[in-house]
């Protein structure tokens, strides 16, 4: 065979390999994108969810309140005990915002837990070093 011509084949041979390894980056790539894409979609679901919640929550609380004030006194330790939920959920709202963050490569402030915006270095809300 001609040199020249075994030199082309040669070129050919390392430039389909070199592709080769291209798209398997690419495809690679690309499924774990996916995936944490699916991942922020389903906590960014849960967060609405959650975040329904409480609004049912203090409409409850809403509906107590004023039956207290119309003469149908609510149970204190009932109207207490609704508040403690609502808590429960505002921890749970921010920590699926935290998760949220962290999956969308944002910094979060390890001493006060605030989301940042990318390229902060330093936490908006308490100064922190990020």
């Amino acid at each position: 065979m001609d040199e020249k011509l075994q030199n082309i084949l040669d070129c050919v041979r390392n430039t389909a390999a070199v592709i080769t390894d291209t798209a398997a980056d690419v495809a690679y790539g690309a499924g774990t994108a996916a995936r944490d894409l699916l991942s922020v979609g389903k906590l960014n679901a849960r967060l609405a969810e959650r975040k329904a919640s409480v609004h049912t929550e203090l409409r409850h609380v809403g509906e107590m309140i004023y039956a207290t004030h119309t003469g149908s006194p609510t149970d204190s330790d009932i109207l207490l005990a609704k508040l403690q939920e609502i808590d429960e959920i505002h921890a749970e709202i921010t920590c699926l915002e935290r998760e949220i963050a962290a999956a969308k490569g944002l910094p979060v402030c390890g001493a006060c837990g605030n989301v940042g915006v990318k390229g902060d270095l330093f936490c908006r809300e308490c100064g922190r070093q990020i």
